[in-house]
C-alpha cells in the first residue's frame, strides 16, 4: 500500500495515484528547479501538472492535516517514496536510511506546488530522485512558468532567494521571483496618469516603508541585549538560543566582548548579541570600559533592543540608559521570581515592562520569543505582495515617490524593470 495512505493524507485523492513502482501510468507531472544550481541556503523546486498533488500527498508529511489552500505555506517533512512491501529486505533497508528532509510546500494555482528545501546538493538531489520515482519528468527552467525569466528584477530576486536562510524570508523573495514586483511595475508603467498619481503613491508607500527590512532579507535581524551589569543578560541569551553561548557569573563586568548567537524565531533569522553591562565609566577599568563602548555601538546598530533590568532589594529596579528612540525596544524585567521576594510588584507587570522572565527556570521565555517575532515581523510585507530587494530598487522607488509627472514615473519604472540592462 502507498505510504501516503498509511499516513492518512489526501484521502480524497487516494484513488488517483498508483504505486510508483508498478507499471500503471500515473497522472502527468513535471518539475524544475527555480533557484540556480550549486549550493545555497534554500532551494526551490516547482512541481506542476495533474499528478502534482498526488505526488505531494505521497512524499510530504505535513505538520498538521489542514487541507491545502492556494498561497498558504505548509511546513512538514519530505518522507519521499517507499518501496512496495515485496519482501526485498535489502531495498527496504536502504529506503529507511534516507532521513526525512524539513521542507515547506506552497500550493499555487493550476495544479502547481513549490517545494522549498535546504539548498545543499544532497537534499535537492534526494527530492528530485523521489519526484522521478513518482514518474514526474524533469523540465528545463526555461519551460517553467516563471514570469520573464530574463528580466533584471527576476534575476535580482533569484540572487536574494539563494541567500535567504529561512522559509519566511525566502517566501518574500520567492514572491518577487514569481513576478510580484515586476507585474506591479509593468502595470503602473503603462497606466499612470496625472489623475492616478495619488493612487500610485499610495501603493508605493508600503514598499518604501518595508524597504529597510526587505533589502536585507539575506541578513539576520540584529537583536541586542543591553542593560546594567549582572541583571542576567548572558543567562537570558543562553536560554533563548538553547545552549551556553555566554559565560555567566555573579560579578559585574564578566562579559567584555560582544558575543553573538544565531537562531530562528517565528521564521525569522536572528542574531542575538550579548553585550557588556553598562554602568558609570568612572567606576570601571580600561578593559571593561572598552566593552561598554562596544556594547553601545552594537545597540546603535540593532534592529531590536532587549532592555534588561532586575528588581532591587532596596526597592525599585536597576536603571536602564535608554538609547535612541528610533530603535525598536523591548523592555524585559528579568529575575521576576524576586518580585514577591522584594514585595515590589503584584503577580503582574506594571506598564514599565513588556515581558517578565526568569532565565534560570524558563518562565516568560515563550512570551518573550513570541513578542520578539511580532515586533520584528511588523515591518515585513504581506505574502504575495511586491517588495524591494536591494539598494538599486529602493533608490529608484524613492525617486519615483518624488516624481510629479506620469512621464517621469513611467521612465523610472522602466529603469526599475531593467529595460536598460541586458
Amino acid at each position: 500500500m502507498s505510504s501516503y495512505k498509511n499516513h492518512e493524507l489526501g484521502k480524497s485523492i487516494s484513488s488517483k495515484i498508483e504505486n510508483p513502482h508498478s507499471d500503471a501510468r500515473m497522472p502527468v507531472a513535471s518539475f524544475t528547479r527555480l533557484t540556480g544550481s550549486g549550493r545555497s541556503a534554500i532551494a526551490v523546486l516547482m512541481l506542476q501538472g495533474e499528478g502534482a498533488e498526488p505526488i505531494i500527498q505521497r512524499c510530504f508529511k505535513p505538520a498538521n492535516h489542514v487541507p491545502f489552500k492556494e498561497g498558504q505555506i505548509r511546513y512538514g517533512l519530505w518522507i519521499g517514496t517507499e518501496p512496495e512491501a515485496t519482501g526485498d529486505s535489502e531495498t527496504q533497508a536502504q529506503s529507511t536510511e534516507q532521513p526525512a528532509e524539513s521542507v515547506v510546500i506552497t500550493p499555487l494555482p493550476d495544479q502547481t506546488f513549490e517545494i522549498h528545501c535546504h539548498g545543499g546538493p544532497a537534499a535537492v538531489a534526494r527530492i528530485e530522485a523521489d519526484l522521478r520515482a513518482c514518474r514526474a519528468t524533469s523540465a528545463s527552467a526555461a519551460s517553467g512558468s516563471k514570469p520573464s525569466e530574463h528580466s533584471l528584477l527576476i534575476r535580482e530576486a533569484e540572487t536574494v532567494l539563494m541567500k535567504c536562510n529561512t522559509p519566511r524570508t525566502a517566501g518574500i523573495a520567492m514572491d518577487q521571483v514569481r513576478g510580484a514586483l515586476l507585474d506591479w511595475a509593468k502595470k503602473w508603467r503603462t497606466s499612470v496618469t496625472p489623475a492616478t498619481i495619488p493612487e500610485f503613491r499610495a501603493e508605493l508607500e508600503p514598499l518604501l516603508s518595508t524597504a529597510a527590512t526587505t533589502v536585507r532579507l539575506a541578513e539576520p535581524f540584529r537583536v541586542v541585549l543591553t542593560g546594567p551589569p549582572n541583571v542576567g543578560k548572558s543567562s537570558l541569551l543562553n536560554a533563548l538560543v538553547g545552549f551556553d553561548r555566554s559565560i555567566t557569573l555573579d560579578m559585574a563586568g564578566t562579559t567584555r566582548d560582544v558575543l553573538h548567537a544565531n537562531t530562528v524565531i517565528a521564521g525569522l533569522p536572528i542574531q542575538f548579541s550579548d553585550t557588556a553591562g553598562i554602568r558609570d565609566h568612572a567606576a570601571v577599568e580600561t578593559i571593561e570600559r572598552e566593552g561598554i563602548r562596544q556594547a553601545q555601538l552594537a545597540a546603535g546598530n540593532a534592529d531590536l533592543l532587549l532592555l534588561v533590568c532586575e528588581p532591587l532589594p532596596e526597592g525599585g529596579f536597576s536603571k536602564i540608559a535608554l538609547p535612541s528612540p528610533e530603535i525598536r525596544q523591548l523592555r524585559v524585567l528579568n529575575k521576576i521570581d524576586q518580585q514577591l521576594q522584594f514585595r515590589q510588584l503584584p503577580d503582574h507587570l506594571d506598564d514599565r515592562f513588556d515581558v517578565g522572565t526568569n532565565a534560570l527556570t524558563g518562565e516568560g521565555l515563550a512570551e518573550l520569543m513570541v513578542t520578539i517575532g511580532t515586533r520584528l515581523g511588523k515591518n515585513l510585507p504581506d505574502a504575495g505582495t511586491p517588495a524591494l530587494l536591494n539598494e538599486r530598487q529602493w533608490k529608484i522607488m524613492n525617486q519615483s515617490s518624488l516624481a510629479d509627472s506620469p512621464e517621469q514615473i513611467s521612465e523610472l519604472l522602466g529603469h526599475l524593470i531593467g529595460h536598460n540592462h541586458g
